[in-house]
């Protein structure tokens, strides 16, 4: 191990442009002891908590509630409503009931079988890159390599992509600023699945959409074709867009920092602390959290919260709370405490969090054993941003590469 280059440790700040960091003055004032009350979207104000401990009791607090966010007039960070059915908007017990529903299926050795998938339709588009005169690491591999997965996790044709992508592009940028557009093509997406459960589209057999409709009697009460259709489209979103969005931040601070990229590149160990880091310096979006209801009064750290209050439980935040997580700006692969909270805690934790993680890993292992001295081209100013609410990410990297003997 490259002991001079441990002594070197890399700062997020050093990323141009990777993540907006909303609020970071608080960690330099030191105000992780208090909380205060800011506005959201929909106008509402909400106590913003961002210490770490207090923000994951939040999250697994089941008297913090998500339902009434979601209804006409409610705390909101998004511009308009989402179905009644989808996860993030369901409390105890419902929730337990949908996400029991699909935890095999999402856990890790659910989701091994994938796993080859994923190596062979990285290698397949770094070759298909290969051949191309200009190479984008996003447009060529990280893009297609998602959504083919998800598709052949869910059981969709890939002849599909052309209609659905947009779509799923769209409602998880939520632009308020686009109400009529965003919720017209929600409507359309969730209609595109709900023909695939009454069988109106076709599927494959093997896939998920037809293993939960064949399942839905396991379920007690069994599943109707709305929550079908509500669990397929956290995975239809999540699964590629979220997952894109993750990967694709990843690798940009990694080739944002070369010592990085050299040290996942010549020391395998290191991948998987460095992906850590990396997701817990992460934020998915211009928000970090949906809001939650206290439903009774709520004691953390900084204070009481009382109930009906609005909550911003801001993982963002805590991610970087220095009480948490020493020198929580350095991207340390040797970092030792708590697990981040990225993909949220509690009941609420990311359905896809494993799939996340391993389309992640499987694609870094490729791109380091296939194109370890890939470089991002000069003028990262030139690179484009999608600016979302539940999505934030570069849309393009131009990649120089200087192959070892044998790729051409």
């Amino acid at each position: 191990m490259n002991i001079e280059l441990h002594n070197k440790l890399s700062s997020i700040d050093e990323i141009p442009n990777y993540d907006a960091k909303p609020a970071y003055s608080v960690i330099k004032k030191a105000t992780y002891k208090q909380h205060g009350l800011i506005r959201i979207l929909s106008g509402h104000k909400t106590h913003h908590v961002i210490n770490f401990q207090d923000v994951k009791k939040i999250l697994v607090d089941k008297s913090c509630i998500r339902g009434p966010s979601n209804t006409e007039g409610g705390p909101s960070i998004l511009p308009t409503l989402t179905p009644k059915d989808l996860l993030l908007n369901l409390d105890f017990p419902d929730h337990s009931r949908m996400k029991q529903f699909v935890s095999k299926d999402y856990s890790r050795s659910g989701l091994s079988w994938l796993k080859l998938y994923i190596d062979e339709i990285t290698n397949i588009c770094i070759d298909e890159m290969l051949t191309h005169g200009s190479k984008d690491l996003f447009k060529d591999v990280l893009d297609k390599v998602s959504v083919s997965a998800n598709c052949k996790l869910l059981g969709i044709d890939t002849d599909d992509i052309a209609y659905f992508r947009s779509l799923a592009k769209t409602v998880q940028i939520s632009d308020k600023h686009d109400v009529d557009n965003l919720t017209q093509q929600f409507t359309l997406l969730y209609e595109y699945l709900m023909e695939h459960v009454t069988g109106a589209r076709t599927h494959t057999d093997d896939g998920l959409i037809q293993k939960f409709i064949n399942n839905r009697n396991k379920s007690t009460p069994a599943l109707n074709d709305d929550e079908i259709v509500s669990i397929l489209l956290g995975s239809l979103l999540g699964g590629d867009q979220n997952t894109l969005t993750i990967m694709t931040k990843v690798l940009y601070a990694a080739l944002s920092l070369p010592d990085i990229w050299n040290e996942i590149v010549h020391h395998p160990e290191l991948r998987e602390p460095y992906i850590e880091e990396l997701l817990r310096l992460t934020n998915l979006g211009n928000s970090s959290t949906f809001p939650r209801i206290a439903t009774t009064d709520v004691e953390i750290s900084t204070g009481i919260i009382p109930a009906g209050a609005t909550i911003y439980a801001d993982v963002f935040m805590a991610n970087r709370d220095p009480s948490a997580f020493t020198d929580p700006l350095i991207i340390n692969p040797n970092r030792t405490g708590p697990t981040h909270l990225q993909f949220g805690y509690g009941m609420h934790q990311c359905m896809g969090r494993e799939l996340a993680k391993m389309e992640v890993s499987v694609v870094l292992d490729v791109l380091a054993q296939r194109l370890p001295n890939m470089r991002l081209k000069e003028g990262l100013e030139k690179i484009d941003w999608s600016e979302g609410i539940i999505l934030r990410r570069p849309d393009n990297l131009p990649i120089s590469i200087n192959p070892r003997h044998g790729e051409h």
